[in-house]
């Protein structure tokens, strides 16, 4: 595996930890926010942060494409 792969794959990988921890804190706090009781207020969590979500997401797409592009350019 050559270097570029390599990097790229790390980059990858911290980009779906950001994620993730994104997800995963913004539904506890917009479920705690709905009340907390039952799959309706997960789903009413998810409703709330559903942009949030999708902002993050195009980011990190945008910055992996961005490094890639970067690590393509850098040889």
């Amino acid at each position: 595996m050559d270097e570029k792969t390599r990097k790229l794959k790390r980059m990858a990988i911290w980009l779906i930890a950001v994620f993730s921890t994104i997800f995963a804190v913004t539904m506890a706090l917009l479920w705690q926010l709905t009340g907390g009781a039952g799959l309706n207020s997960v789903w009413m969590a998810f409703e709330r942060g559903w942009l949030i979500y999708v902002v993050v997401g195009a980011f990190c797409l945008i910055t992996y494409y961005a490094y890639k592009f970067y690590l393509d350019r850098k040889k």
